[in-house]
């Protein structure tokens, strides 16, 4: 028999810390859902070090794709986050912005709704969610941000 864990969408994650008596579960439920995606989401989120080119979102077509049935995922996008942080050196400095901008709608028309959101509030740098901020990150993962 095989038995296929599913991984939780980042969105899921969030709304079970919103949810979330104390903050000893918020903790346990971030640690539990130790991922690639949630990591770098939360790290793109509260770095101070870390800046993005936009300070609003460009306007997109929001995906009408059920849960789970998007055309990407935060995780295969995160690939692809660099482009839009001010001085990466990775980035083409031939890259324009119009064209960033471009890329930016392209990956969240790519993403399911609310994926898409949670991506374009990592690059705002404020996630809107009920009890979760730099502190909580911080005590969950000591030394990732």
């Amino acid at each position: 028999m095989n038995f296929e864990v599913k991984m939780k969408n980042i969105y899921e994650i969030f709304d079970e810390i919103a949810k979330a008596k104390n903050k000893n579960d918020r903790i346990a439920i971030l640690r539990y859902n130790n991922s690639y995606a949630l990591k770098n989401v939360l790290l793109g989120t509260y770095a101070p070090y870390i800046n993005f080119v936009f300070d609003k979102i460009p306007t997109y077509k929001s995906s009408d794709s059920p849960p789970g049935l998007g055309y990407s995922s935060i995780h295969q996008e995160l690939g692809r986050i660099y482009l839009f942080e001010k001085d990466n050196p990775k980035v083409n400095p031939n890259l324009s912005h119009k064209r960033k901008e471009e890329l930016l709608i392209q990956i969240l028309e790519s993403l399911e709704a609310r994926e898409a959101e949670v991506f374009a509030n990592m690059i705002l740098k404020k996630q809107k969610v009920k009890n979760l901020d730099k502190k909580l990150v911080d005590e969950a993962f000591p030394g990732l941000i």
